[in-house]
């Protein structure tokens, strides 16, 4: 009996050890002792399959590499009709090799102590032993070591450059290039902000100046008060920045200079100027060089070295921007009224009380060239296109001629690509955007005298101005960098700002 209990408690703790070696859990998992293939998903990344769809598309880049480095191989491989598709694909992943090789990241910075220190040197330093390990250099054994722990970031994966597919464009010139939306004619869509000089309405009763910052959103304001004044531009607030004043000194110009970074303030009435720097927020007084008496109107060549100031008898003074001394003067026949330099800044065209322009070679300094502005007796105003495409010239009997400017260079008689005749009194402005797209024509002379015209299809937006709108009497116009914002001052004290929806940037 004792041994038949004794049998009895063995097989139960036989069974209670197997019920504890074999949980529920291993018992589940005993299920499943073949582990299941994973499968892959159908969004996975196939870098050979998005090769293949390349080649495809745009031709395989590696041919070009294979053909000056093994021409002789493939000569063999065109006359042999019994190339494998092996060979080809080896072929094909060299020529993958050598473009991954070119196109591939390198790291920023190696440190060479990294390269130099051994694992044994490591544990020197440390004074302690480190266990036998494949890694031969203490970079490489930190390195794996973090990879197993951390797992390897994104960060330090040198994967291949994002540039590379902009190197599918060199191999794709069947490509269209992106089409930018070319300004619709006839219907222009803009929109009237709060005046940019909101807050003051004290520069003058005619703001005689009003410009937009090269490269930021600040625009000047200036007028016959002597008062300039700077501005935040965002079209609702227009917060003022700063404000100067200049005591019996009427402000008949002023522009940025040195990439906005001075401003040249000039008076009709007086021998000198002022000059302003945004940077110390300090002004200084400087005379003007003999025989220049005012400034009443400059312009600023686009390389911003050369200043160019119409004088009383016909002069034009070259003046250096940043010294300000005098370069040379030119001599026309008539009074010089009006200015503007070509987009290299190698050529100057004046013109005034006469029917012809003067081109002058600013290298030599001489007159290379006259024309006859078509249908002028006295030009009040000139401008170029940004492109340097269109010349616009504005006459005191309120017509304005656009002319094709190589046909002004090298023609004695050019024949304008439009004639505008919507005014009768006298051009006092003229204003190309920087896109050349548009060709803003002022008239200081009459209520509301301002027009928009079209380019290239040469004709003015009619719905602006309109009834509704009251710009007084236009005085100064400008775009912002982008064209994204119209400026327009007036003889009332004021400086309108307008959004041009077209253009998206300021």
């Amino acid at each position: 009996m004792n041994k038949h209990k004794s049998n009895q408690v063995k097989l139960m703790k036989n069974k209670s050890s197997k019920e504890k070696y074999i949980p529920s859990k291993a018992l589940y998992k005993q299920k499943y002792t073949t582990p299941l293939k994973r499968k892959t998903r159908k969004n996975e990344y196939n870098a050979e399959e998005e090769a293949r769809l390349e080649k495809i598309a745009f031709g395989d880049p590696s041919g070009i590499i294979n053909n000056i480095l093994n021409n002789e191989n493939l000569e063999n491989v065109k006359n042999d009709n019994d190339v494998s598709v092996f060979d080809n694909a080896s072929n094909d992943s060299i020529g993958e090799i050598e473009i991954s090789q070119e196109y591939s990241k390198k790291a920023a910075w190696v440190d060479e102590d990294d390269i130099k220190c051994s694992i044994q040197d490591a544990a020197k330093i440390q004074n302690r032993k480190i266990a036998d390990v494949p890694e031969k250099l203490y970079k490489d054994y930190l390195s794996n070591k973090y990879k197993k722990i951390v797992g390897n970031p994104k960060w330090a994966k040198l994967e291949k450059s994002d540039d590379l597919d902009n190197e599918i464009l060199k191999h794709s010139c069947h490509l269209e290039k992106p089409k930018v939306k070319n300004l619709p004619k006839s219907i222009i869509d803009i929109k009237a902000l709060s005046p940019i000089n909101k807050e003051t309405h004290t520069e003058g009763p005619i703001v005689s100046s009003v410009e937009f910052h090269p490269s930021s959103t600040v625009a000047l304001v200036a007028g016959s008060s002597g008062i300039l004044s700077l501005f935040q531009v965002d079209g609702i607030e227009n917060n003022k920045l700063h404000t100067m004043q200049y005591e019996k000194f009427p402000i008949s110009t002023a522009k940025f200079l040195k990439d906005g970074t001075e401003v040249l303030i000039g008076s009709q009435y007086y021998a000198h100027c002022h000059s302003y720097n945004l940077m110390s927020g300090k002004t200084y007084r400087m005379l003007l060089p003999s025989g220049l008496t005012n400034i009443q109107k400059y312009e600023v060549s686009p390389d911003g070295k050369i200043l160019a100031i119409c004088g009383r008898s016909g002069e034009i003074f070259l003046l250096h921007s940043l010294s300000k001394e005098l370069i040379t003067t030119l001599k026309m026949n008539a009074r010089c009224r009006a200015l503007a330099f070509t987009p290299d800044s190698n050529t100057l065209i004046t013109h005034g009380d006469s029917n012809e322009m003067y081109i002058w070679d600013l290298n030599n300094r001489v007159c290379i060239h006259r024309t006859i502005d078509d249908g002028c007796l006295s030009c009040a105003s000139i401008a170029m296109s940004p492109n340097g495409q269109f010349l616009a010239t504005g006459s005191k009997e309120g017509v304005v001629n656009l002319y094709h400017t190589k046909t002004v260079l090298e023609s004695r008689n050019p024949v304008p690509l439009k004639t505008v005749l919507n005014f009768v009194t006298s051009i006092t402005n003229l204003k190309f955007n920087p896109y050349s797209e548009i060709l803003a024509i002022a008239s200081g002379k009459r209520h509301n005298g301002f027009k928009m015209m079209h380019l290239p299809s040469f004709t003015v937006f009619s719905n602006f101005p309109t009834y509704q709108t009251h710009l007084s009497m236009p005085e100064a116009i400008d775009f912002s960098p982008s064209s994204g914002y119209l400026a327009i001052s007036n003889k009332s004290f004021s400086a309108f700002l307008y959004r041009l929806k077209h253009y998206r940037n300021y």
